[in-house]
């Protein structure tokens, strides 16, 4: 290959991610599918056996790590495909860990929603404690890129950025095609919500991880905690 054959090429990637940044779900799914054998190689290489690979956790991992590093690649020194190996290779090893580390263990989650009941938060003789099986709720973490521990950290320490995340998650939720882009790419559908908002897209990546877990709470089977969401949106949650 030539050198102005790889410029080109190059350049023709980098146009692609910037119109799959701005939106474009065509370019995004091009990009996806043109680097479908860089992934499953990247996928092969951290795990013990190659058998029915694309059926594997590690693989639906990898693709949503790929997708994260459409929206988050911005062009400099690295090239793309470097960028978005260590992306899939972080994200594996997130896995990896989570489901090692948490097997069987089940946590209070109050790194989304800190809600610690007193005696006035008693319904029916039982505390509303937000309980959740830790390896079930950190794979899917996992796979939409975001760990415990960056869960942890990226918490919004004030109240009122809380409130805000809930109702840009309760927003995603709603939308039938917000909510559809999410579950299949794994990503916030970032221009779309900012404009469905009137928040600006830098406040909405700033908070990303965030909104994606309270997207994964609105989206799951967890009454409890769904309420809290909801709760905490309208600004009704005495305990966020």
């Amino acid at each position: 290959m030539t050198a102005a054959r790889s410029r080109s090429e190059q350049e023709k990637t980098l146009e692609q991610i910037r119109e799959a940044q701005n939106g474009n779900t065509q370019a995004r799914e091009l990009l996806i599918s043109q680097h479908l054998g860089f992934i499953k190689a990247l996928v092969l290489k951290n795990v013990a056996s190659n058998e029915d690979i694309i059926n594997r956790d590690e693989y639906s991992v990898a693709l949503i790590a790929f997708n994260e590093a459409i929206s988050s690649y911005k062009p400099g020194l690295r090239s793309f495909q470097s960028f978005a190996a260590d992306v899939i290779k972080r994200r594996l090893i997130d896995y990896r860990r989570s489901t090692e580390k948490h097997r069987k263990r089940i946590i209070y989650v109050d790194d989304i929603s800190n809600p610690l009941p007193d005696q006035d938060a008693l319904v029916n003789g039982e505390e509303l404690e937000i309980r959740m099986e830790m390896k079930d709720f950190v794979q899917k973490l996992a796979q939409y890129g975001v760990s415990l521990r960056d869960l942890v950290q990226v918490t919004p320490k004030h109240l009122d950025s809380r409130r805000l995340c809930a109702q840009l998650a309760q927003t995603i939720a709603d939308s039938p095609d917000m909510r559809d882009y999410f579950i299949r790419y794994g990503a916030i559908p970032v221009q779309q919500l900012s404009e469905a908002s009137g928040i600006s897209p830098k406040t909405v990546k700033r908070h990303r991880k965030y909104i994606i877990a309270l997207c994964l709470v609105l989206l799951s089977d967890l009454e409890t905690m769904k309420r809290y969401v909801k709760g905490l949106g309208k600004g009704s949650d005495a305990h966020a």
